[in-house]
């Protein structure tokens, strides 16, 4: 990397080098600041700050300002008040295994389920096909069950209290979404997801219907009818809460809320997203500690390709791989201050965070594969298999 950059930048001095990289990273934080304010404000959330001081026990990521924002969390903490049932909803597209992007996620879902939510996640294999990220749904459905449900098994979460299903085997879940489909309109998906989804049938099912049928199914009469819900998601998937909102209210059903999750920075850097498809982009929760260990020291830092620039200027670890993997998976809040704290004085090089980083990350996967080892086992006990009657 170093040696790419003084290639690119031949005939500057070393402190010229060190100040456009300075520059260039301070530009990225500014950067990714402004994309969150402004999507609070175009989006209408709220912050999570006064959340903090009447939840029973606000969430890690909340208290560290990486679950930013909500819709409607008011709901949630009323039922939470009157010791009321309320449900969880988060899945994802089986695509690869699941990354540390994706362990963010069902943090959050497991501290809701730690408060007494119904978690529901489903695993939308119909979706990787419709879209073109799975060749077949033979191939992406092998993936949700030898890598995905295993992983999400192996955080920790009850069976009794876990509702995990696969689109292409839950099959009840098309009868959902087809009643569903009588409420939504072309204007109303044209001008959440685009016109160009109107001209292709399966992107438009899956996206217009199967998807809302996914966030809504807690509240049909087989699970306890209509109940407050909330979806934990990346700042992207906003449109399909809208629409789930916007149907949720002319079916007599209860508006979802949600919360909104900052990304955990790409291996690449923080103008990136992490992939499932990307391997270069992530660190898988079934890579072998080896691969891991060559990632972390390819990645992106907020640091200065020259030591003793570094240990004048300090680093910017806002958009730093390392340091935001730290921050996010491993490191409390104490932690997490003094880790910023160094960098931003000099007081610590990126050579000492990635040798701290592969030393956790790498325990950490050594014992998550061996819990997916036992969960391949207990599959069966956390498929959601419910026939859903009430619309027939």
């Amino acid at each position: 990397m170093l040696e790419d950059m003084l290639n690119k930048d031949e005939g500057k001095s070393m402190e010229e080098i060190a100040e456009a990289d300075y520059n260039s990273k301070l530009n990225m934080k500014k950067k990714e600041e402004e994309y969150y304010q402004q999507k609070m404000q175009e989006l209408g959330l709220k912050p999570v700050d006064r959340l903090l001081k009447y939840l029973p026990e606000a969430s890690k990521y909340m208290k560290k300002g990486i679950t930013f924002a909500h819709q409607d969390f008011e709901v949630i903490a009323k039922a939470l008040a009157n010791n009321e049932p309320f449900a969880v909803i988060s899945g994802l597209s089986p695509t690869g295994p699941l990354h540390f992007g994706h362990k963010v996620v069902f943090d959050e879902l497991l501290w809701l389920q730690k408060l007494g939510a119904d978690v529901f996640i489903p695993i939308t294999n119909d979706e990787a096909y419709v879209v073109g990220k799975s060749k077949s749904l033979a191939e992406s459905r092998k993936c949700a069950y030898e890598e995905v449900i295993p992983s999400i098994i192996a955080f920790g979460f009850k069976s009794e209290k876990t509702k995990i299903f696969v689109d292409s085997d839950y099959k009840d879940i098309y009868n959902v979404a087809m009643d569903f489909s009588k409420n939504i309109t072309n204007s109303k998906i044209k001008g959440v997801f685009g016109e160009e989804n109107l001209n292709n049938p399966g992107v438009f099912f899956y996206r217009g219907a199967v998807q809302l049928a996914q966030i809504l199914l807690p509240q049909l009469k087989e699970f306890g009818g209509p109940k407050p819900t909330i979806i934990p998601v990346g700042i992207d998937q906003y449109p399909y809460i809208l629409v789930s909102r916007d149907i949720a209210e002319k079916r007599n059903l209860i508006p979802p809320a949600s919360i909104y999750i900052k990304f955990l920075n790409s291996l690449k850097g923080p103008e990136n997203k992490m992939s499932a498809s990307d391997p270069s982009s992530c660190i898988y929760l079934t890579d072998n500690p080896k691969d891991a260990e060559r990632k972390i020291r390819d990645a992106f830092t907020g640091g200065s390709p020259f030591a003793s620039i570094q240990r004048e200027k300090g680093g910017i670890p806002e958009v730093c791989s390392v340091h935001s993997l730290l921050n996010y998976h491993f490191y409390d809040d104490k932690e997490a201050q003094s880790a910023y704290k160094s960098c931003r004085e000099g007081k610590i090089l990126c050579s000492e965070c990635k040798k701290n980083a592969t030393s956790l990350v790498t325990n950490y996967l050594i014992e998550h594969q061996e819990k997916m080892k036992k969960a391949k086992k207990n599959i069966k006990s956390f498929l959601l298999d419910t026939p859903i009657n009430s619309i027939l």
